[in-house]
């Protein structure tokens, strides 16, 4: 299978079913040279995370209305306009011919005319291709930019339009990687020359401690060091809420909603290892996970559970001084690294607000007075953070919320929602609460 067909069927499967084309290029990538596994991956991806402007592209040359197209000529166009327009390296002959040779090969033979023309014209007009119309802004930013219009009004109304178009331009902007150097087993310069010798192009983070950057991630999984659990695969963003959280050496600590891990991980580490830490979740393979994972890393001190973190357990009450409580979410903010994630409709979502109040509220009652709990999520819908804090407070006057301190971002009164464009991290939502003494 060629990279090019691997990506066209990546995307039909994504369109008939919604499956997520991770698992599906990873099979495939088996059976392919590294090279083309890795063209396979950019062109999926990069299709998806353009669609809504790939679409307009082709629309404009066609003279077939999109909805009247076989949805496999669709999905080799798709990838096509792609290649042509978003990847230079990718000759436009090349991505031409292949995708007739494709519509051939996949949908119908006397497509192949019609395919041929539509992506050659594109091709000669790569250089002044038609803009969206801009009568309404936000359908221009939801095409321009192909992110849901539903969220793009949303987003102008907490933004307002300059700061809406940043996000959108950044959540199709290249993402650096992050790390955690796990203190536990290494130090930061330890780490950064082991992977150096490996020739792995590495940096430390500018202002977060014991965090590292990647351009890109490949080798850094088959790296020794890696494989040895001195590092971890996490958003700065991330590490951010386990900073705000702050948990002490001799602590009880819980993290309730914690698979695959990472955060519980580098609680362990800010506690050197002393006290406890139990850290649950839903499903019996994501148990078995975090139990892997802390072998692997060398924390000790951390027992894993399978629990709902929506359903009371009264042996918990006022059992810890710390929990994290990073709840299901909507993921809209990690579009940049998840391109899927922007066909998620409202109506997708629209349950989740209550089920984040629900465990926020129950998990609170884990807590002793005096402690402290950070409730975070990757997503930067309101509806799903800021509401969901003022509705608990309102209905827990023994709760307040507590100011904390951010490296590289300051002082933080209660609750803060990153961005992107604005702090070079995924979208994430941090807010830290405090029991008061009774």
């Amino acid at each position: 299978m060629t990279a090019r067909e691997a990506a066209y069927q990546a995307l039909a499967g994504f369109r008939q079913n919604g499956a997520w084309p991770d698992l599906y290029l990873k099979n495939a990538a088996a059976d392919m040279p590294r090279e083309d596994a890795a063209l396979a991956s950019e062109i999926t991806y990069g299709t998806l995370q353009n669609l809504a402007l790939i679409d307009f592209y082709i629309s404009s040359f066609s003279a077939i209305r999109l909805k009247k197209l076989m949805p496999q000529v669709l999905d080799i166009l798709r990838t096509a306009v792609y290649q042509i327009v978003f990847l230079q390296r990718v000759p436009d002959s090349a991505a031409v011919n292949e995708a007739v040779k494709l519509v051939k090969k996949k949908a119908n033979p006397r497509a192949a005319a019609y395919a041929n023309a539509v992506l050659r014209r594109i091709a000669e007009q790569k250089s002044a291709l038609p803009e969206p119309e801009r009568k309404d802004l936000a359908d221009y930013f939801s095409v321009k930019y192909s992110h849901p219009l539903w969220f793009v009004r949303k987003m102008i109304g907490a933004l307002g339009a300059n700061g809406c178009e940043k996000l959108l331009a950044a959540n199709n902007a290249h993402a650096t990687a992050a790390a955690r150097v796990n203190t536990l087993k290494s130090d930061r310069d330890t780490l950064l020359r082991e992977l150096e010798e490996e020739n792995i192009s590495v940096s430390a983070h500018p202002f977060v401690d014991d965090a590292v950057v990647f351009d890109s991630l490949r080798g850094v999984i088959s790296s020794c060091a890696f494989k040895e659990g001195k590092l971890y695969i996490q958003d700065i963003a991330g590490q951010l809420a386990v900073h705000a959280l702050a948990p002490q050496p001799g602590a009880q600590a819980l993290d309730a909603c914690a698979a695959p891990g990472g955060k519980s991980l580098m609680m362990a580490q800010l506690m050197r290892c002393k006290g406890n830490l139990l850290s649950c979740d839903i499903y019996d393979s994501k148990v078995e996970e975090l139990m892997k994972n802390a072998e692997k890393y060398g924390v000790y001190i951390m027992d894993a559970a399978k629990k709902d973190a929506a359903e009371h357990d009264p042996g918990l009450d006022g059992a810890f001084d710390f929990i994290m409580c990073d709840v299901p979410c909507s993921g809209l903010g990690i579009i940049r690294k998840k391109p899927d994630i922007r066909f998620k409709s409202e109506a997708d979502i629209a349950a989740l607000p209550q089920l984040q109040y629900n465990i926020l509220a129950n998990v609170s009652r884990y807590l002793k007075s005096g402690g402290h709990i950070v409730y975070s999520t990757c997503t930067v819908l309101k509806e799903e953070n800021e509401d969901i804090i003022e509705r608990f407070l309102a209905a827990s006057p023994d709760f307040e919320a507590e100011a904390f301190t951010l490296p590289g971002i300051g002082d933080v009164s209660g609750m803060i929602t990153l961005y992107p464009h604005l702090h070079g991290t995924d979208g994430f939502f941090i807010a830290k609460l405090h029991r008061k003494q009774r």
